[in-house]
């Protein structure tokens, strides 16, 4: 009798300290019985258990797929475990762990179910995957951002560009460009000219960040302070910044070039110099960026990475926090091996340590992973052949080019280059895609690839042959004098 006492003083304790619900179900969903946390969290009491049909209380969208799991529990046996929502005595979702077993031989299909709730943990979960899915956005903005930049040739472009992007992004952040000129200031009185460049500053409600300064007018973007929630998204935007501060200041030293020189230009074709001197500064910012990704952003994402290493290698996290860092992890050794791919696309290093060649095979080799398109390389004479870092990164920036277009325009399936030389270094380069209209090759016709390209030969003394048909393809044959470089 003792035993039998005590036996009960233990069953009952345990049910009524237990962090989990227990309860025995009938084949009607009718609880037998159940620990006291199940009358807390729905808010029902012992009396009102014969009347209670336990998946009332699941969520609408679980319910059906819930009820078939039951009946299939007491119908072949077998246990079965799942996670499904809930709606409590609140009226508040939560998320629950269910652990059914059948019991044998009972003559209403008795089951034992095990309940915990894991609230807590499936909102953590959420909150790691939505960080994770913000930060990959932020990064392939970044990438997508940068990549623009480069054909953006003037301040008005370079403005346009930036709100379309800050406003895609930061939702309701509602951002405009201020020019503050004699004109503006007494619409802006509390704005002032003397802002630190590039840096975040709060005015009244709105987040201001002077970007460049332009005929002693300073630009400033400016964005309601309320639409910048996470820290992740501060960083994003100062770095955004940062790249569209280096870019206004290029194109402001370049206009102030172009205004000092258009009073002497005669003709509407612009001398080779001055565009050797525009690609000369161009590729020195490609230089500078990707040398302050590699020395700021790279360290610090691989600072991260090292840390939440660390991190997983703790014991007293739960499993399912690991597996969710887990995940973040590789997407930080996704985000480090594109930050150094772009580095690497911004000054390609082979180029330096190995030549024009090896460091076209390299890009080649990279370029057909992801393309839809064979690529074909072959050299004939070029074998002791020495050039001139420009001259070497000139071309390499002309196939780049021809790789774009062929990936964006071509639709081809073919995609050969042939570099040779004879009294000249020729670059040939053909593809069996759609081609186009003659008339499109013509100089004065507006397409940037084109343009940029015609432009790029021109300031390295080259000539370049265009040669295309609807449905014939595409066939580019460039010349470059070997002497002189």
């Amino acid at each position: 009798m003792e035993k039998t006492s005590n036996f009960h003083w233990i069953f009952e304790t345990i049910t009524n300290h237990t962090l989990d619900i227990s309860a025995i179900i009938d084949q009607n969903r009718r609880v037998r019985f159940t620990t006291p946390l199940f009358f807390e969290m729905f808010g029902v009491s012992p009396e009102d258990l014969p009347k209670l049909d336990i998946f009332d209380r699941v969520h609408p969208d679980d319910r059906e797929w819930l009820m078939e799991r039951h009946r299939r529990v007491i119908e072949t046996g077998q246990k079965s475990s799942s996670e499904y929502r809930v709606i409590d005595k609140d009226g508040e979702i939560r998320h629950l762990e269910c652990k059914t077993t059948p019991i044998p031989d009972t003559e209403d299909n008795l089951t034992v179910v095990a309940i915990r709730d894991i609230t807590k943990r499936k909102k953590m979960e959420n909150e790691l995957q939505r960080r994770k899915n913000r930060y990959e956005v932020l990064q392939k903005s970044l990438k997508i951002f940068s990549q623009d930049l480069q054909a953006v040739m003037k301040v008005a472009d370079l403005e346009e560009r930036l709100i379309k992007e800050v406003k895609t992004i930061i939702t309701g952040s509602e951002p405009e460009m201020i020019i503050l000129n004699q004109e503006t200031k007494s619409h802006f009185p509390e704005l002032e000219p003397s802002l630190p460049m590039g840096k975040m500053e709060q005015v009244g409600k709105k987040i201001v960040i002077k970007i460049g300064e332009r005929k002693d007018s300073p630009y400033i973007l400016s964005l309601d302070g309320s639409s910048i929630h996470e820290t992740m998204d501060s960083i994003w935007l100062e770095t955004l910044v940062c790249y569209t501060v280096m870019v206004f200041e290029n194109l402001h030293v370049i206009e102030n070039l172009m205004n000092q020189l258009e009073a002497a230009l005669q003709s509407n074709e612009t001398p080779q110099w001055v565009l050797r001197l525009l690609f000369n500064l161009q590729e020195q910012q490609r230089l500078n960026l990707s040398s302050d990704l590699h020395d700021t952003v790279l360290q610090e994402q691989i600072d991260l990475y090292r840390r939440l290493e660390a991190l997983l290698n703790r014991n007293e996290i739960d499993q399912g926090i690991k597996n969710q860092l887990k995940g973040i992890e590789q997407g930080l050794l996704d985000t480090i091996h594109q930050i150094r791919m772009t580095c690497n696309e911004l000054r390609p290093p082979l180029l330096r340590e190995l030549g024009l060649e090896r460091a076209l095979e390299n890009l080649f080799e990279h370029t057909q992973v992801s393309s839809t398109f064979k690529i074909t390389f072959h050299t004939e004479n070029t074998a002791g052949l020495s050039l001139t870092e420009e001259l070497t990164i000139g071309i390499y920036r002309i196939v780049q080019e021809l790789l774009n277009n062929a990936a964006k325009h071509s639709k081809a399936s073919m995609v050969n280059f042939r570099i040779r030389k004879q009294d000249t270094l020729r670059l040939e380069y053909s593809d069996d895609g759609v081609g186009f209209e003659a008339f499109k090759l013509s100089p004065s016709f507006t397409n940037m690839g084109l343009s940029s390209m015609r432009q790029r030969v021109q300031s390295l003394n080259g000539h370049i042959e265009f040669y295309s048909q609807p449905n014939r393809g595409l066939k580019v044959i460039i010349d470059f004098p070997i002497m002189g470089f």
